[in-house]
């Protein structure tokens, strides 16, 4: 198995409650992320520590040289106690995803740090992250876009 990361920040004027909300209500990721074409929500648990943790089914829609994929992949969703979101995406074959998302509080808007850790076999190494951190930076891009949007609208 390979084994990479990629972190990335931005800032959105917008205030952490806000950003945080939008962010770990996970429906909301099929208006930023570019491969997500449904959500479904399946069920929610609880951890050991008391933490909830919502389970969901994610279908991606994937261009591929010629060839448009489609492929449905799990999902965990959780914010801890220090307030980070956390996401554990598990793929066929064998490909996993670790995301922790902070929102900061930074002057008059959110900070939004993202680490995105990534397993996977390593002749799909290269891919995976390829399209991992190409989506992910279009989504924090949507994410300043949309939230700024609405920011713009409340304080006019």
């Amino acid at each position: 198995m390979a084994h990479s990361s990629f972190e990335q920040d931005i800032f959105i004027h917008a205030s952490p409650e806000e950003v945080k909300t939008f962010l770990s209500t996970l429906d909301n990721h099929t208006q930023i992320h570019p491969l997500i074409v449904n959500i479904r929500h399946t069920h929610t648990s609880t951890a050991q520590d008391g933490t909830t943790i919502d389970h969901y089914i994610i279908r991606d829609r994937m261009k591929q040289g010629p060839f448009l994929m489609t492929f449905s992949y799990r999902v965990e969703m959780s914010i801890n106690a220090q307030g980070t979101i956390v996401y554990d995406a598990h793929q066929t074959p064998g490909i996993y995803l670790h995301n922790t998302t902070q929102c900061l509080a930074e002057g008059d808007g959110t900070r939004v740090k993202e680490r995105v850790e990534i397993t996977s076999p390593g002749l799909l190494a290269k891919t995976v992250y390829t399209q991992a951190l190409a989506s992910h930076q279009e989504m924090f891009i949507k994410l300043k876009q949309l939230l700024e949007e609405r920011y713009t609208r409340t304080v006019s």
